[in-house]
C-alpha cells in the first residue's frame, strides 16, 4: 500500500485508517483501470494468438490487488463503516439519520404529517389519510422502540406547526438571556410587549411536556389550537389591558448536543441510536444540562429572578398560571421566596391540580404566603376549591378551565386591593350527620 499512497490526501470527510486505505484503492483502480480492461479484452479475444493471450493473462495476474474493482468497498464517509451504507449518500444509517434530522442533506426533509400518513382536517384535527375518522395510532408495531420513534416524528411535526402559528405573535427567547443558538439554553415564549406592559401572565406547565403544548390528548381529539397554548395566547391578547405573556419551559431541560436543541426526557429516549437494540444515551449532568436550569425548580427560579427582571418593568404585576407538578414547583417557590420580589409583584395565582393539597403542606404555617393564600387571591382548578370537570387527567385541566382562570386574573386586576372574606371552616367526621338549616332534614 505504501507505494501507492498519495503524499497529500484530497479528502474532506472523517479520516481514519480504513478511509485512507479505501481512498488509496480507489485512486489506484482509477489509474490502472484502462490497462486492466485492455488486458481483459486481449484474454477474451479468441482471434488473437494463444501466446499473446497467455502473456496478457500472466501480466494481469501479476498486477497489484489494489487495481481490482472488488477491493473497493462502499464505506461511510462519516465513520468508515462498510455495512449498512446508503449508496446514494455514502453514509451509514446512524450518520445519515443525524444529518437528515439536522437538515444537512439536500432533498431530505424531516418527517411531516403527510409522510407519516396523517393530515389536518377542517376542524384542525390530526387524522389518518387512509381513514379520515381515525386518530393518531401509536401502536403500529410490537416493538416499543418503533412506536416511540414514530410518536416523536409525529410530535416533531406538531411542534413545528405550533411554532409556525405562534411565531408571528410571540418571541422565542433563549434562557439564559442572549445565549447563542449553539450554546446550551432553554427556549421560552415571550410577548413583544413584555417590556412595556403593566401586567403579565406567567404560565408554568408540567415537567414532561413540550414547549407550547398543553395536552397531546386534546391535540389528537379536539384540535391543535385547543391542545396547545394557541387558544390560551389568543384569549390573553383579548384582555382590555393587553397583558404580557411568558411561557416557561420546565419540560425541555435536557440539552441534545447532536441537534443543538433542548428536549424533554420523552424525546431524549426517542433520539437516534447506533442500533435498534441500543439503550438510550446516558445523560451527563455537565454536558446535557443548562446551568441554572437543571431542574424545574431552578428553571422557575431563573424565570422569576433573571428573565422577568431583565425583560419586564420593575413594578409589573404578575399573574401565575400553573398545572400539575409545575403548580407544585411554582407554589413551593413562592412560599420559600415570598419575602421579596414575589410578594411585591405576584398579584394572583391559578393552579390546576388533580389532587388535594393540605393548607400546611402547601403554604406553610405562620407565613406571609399563607396570608396571601387565605385572602383567596388564588384559584385552585382541581379538587379542593373549584372544579374544571377533569377528575383524573391533570393535563386536560388548563385546556378546559383557562377561560375561568383568565377571568379570575382580570377580576383581581380590575378591583384594587381585591380580597375575599375568609369563612370559618368547621371540620366534621366522615360519618357525622349534617342537618340542613333550610329544610330541617338530615
Amino acid at each position: 500500500m505504501a507505494q501507492f499512497r498519495a503524499k497529500k490526501l484530497d479528502l474532506g470527510c472523517y479520516i481514519n485508517v480504513r478511509i485512507i486505505r479505501d481512498h488509496t484503492k480507489r485512486k489506484v483502480y482509477e489509474q490502472y483501470e484502462t490497462q486492466r480492461q485492455a488486458l481483459r479484452y486481449i484474454i477474451r479475444n479468441t482471434t488473437l494468438p494463444q501466446r499473446a493471450r497467455a502473456q496478457a493473462q500472466l501480466q494481469l495476474s501479476q498486477m497489484h490487488c489494489y487495481t481490482r474493482f472488488t477491493q473497493i468497498n462502499n464505506r461511510c464517509i462519516e465513520g468508515g463503516k462498510s455495512r449498512g451504507v446508503f449508496r446514494a449518500f455514502r453514509m451509514a444509517r446512524f450518520p445519515f439519520r443525524l444529518n437528515a434530522l439536522e437538515g444537512n442533506i439536500p432533498g431530505v426533509k424531516k418527517a411531516n404529517l403527510e409522510g407519516l400518513g396523517y393530515f389536518i382536517n377542517d376542524k384542525d384535527q390530526v387524522r389518518s389519510i387512509k381513514n379520515p375518522d381515525q386518530e393518531f395510532n401509536f401502536f403500529i408495531s410490537k416493538n416499543d422502540r418503533v412506536n416511540a420513534v414514530q410518536r416523536e416524528a409525529h410530535n416533531t411535526a406538531i411542534r413545528t406547526i405550533i411554532h409556525s402559528r405562534l411565531s408571528p405573535i410571540l418571541n422565542l427567547t433563549p434562557v439564559p438571556i442572549n445565549a447563542p443558538p449553539s450554546s446550551p439554553h432553554i427556549p421560552i415564549y415571550t410577548s413583544p410587549n413584555i417590556s412595556t406592559c403593566s401586567r403579565l401572565i406567567l404560565y408554568i406547565g408540567e415537567s414532561w411536556q413540550d414547549l407550547g403544548v398543553l395536552a397531546w390528548r386534546t391535540i389528537g381529539r379536539t384540535s391543535i389550537a385547543a391542545g396547545s397554548i394557541i387558544n390560551l395566547v389568543h384569549a390573553i391578547q383579548q384582555a382590555p389591558d393587553q397583558p404580557g405573556i411568558v411561557i416557561a419551559n420546565p419540560g425541555q431541560l435536557l440539552w441534545y448536543r447532536g441537534g443543538q436543541r433542548a428536549v424533554t426526557l420523552i424525546t431524549w429516549n426517542a433520539l437516534p441510536r447506533p442500533t435498534a437494540v441500543s439503550v438510550a444515551m446516558e445523560i451527563s449532568e455537565e454536558k446535557n444540562r443548562v446551568l441554572g436550569n437543571r431542574t424545574p425548580m431552578e428553571h422557575v427560579a431563573h424565570i422569576f429572578e433573571e428573565v422577568i427582571p431583565k425583560l419586564a418593568k420593575a413594578d409589573v404585576a404578575i399573574d401565575v398560571m400553573a398545572t400539575g407538578d409545575g403548580a407544585q414547583v411554582a407554589v413551593e417557590y413562592l412560599r420559600n421566596n415570598w419575602d421579596g420580589k414575589a410578594e411585591k409583584n405576584v398579584q394572583a395565582v391559578a393552579v390546576g391540580c388533580g389532587y388535594t393539597w393540605s393548607r400546611a403542606e402547601m403554604v406553610g404555617e405562620g407565613s406571609k404566603f399563607r396570608k396571601f393564600w387565605g385572602e383567596a387571591r388564588r384559584m385552585d382548578m382541581g379538587c379542593n376549591c373549584y372544579s374544571a370537570g377533569e377528575n383524573s387527567i391533570m393535563e386536560l385541566i388548563i385546556p378546559t378551565a383557562y377561560k375561568s382562570m383568565l377571568s379570575f386574573f382580570q377580576l383581581v386586576n380590575d378591583v384594587p386591593g381585591y380580597r375575599e372574606i375568609p369563612d370559618d371552616v368547621v371540620e366534621i367526621e366522615a360519618d357525622e350527620e349534617i342537618e340542613d338549616v333550610e329544610t330541617g332534614k338530615i
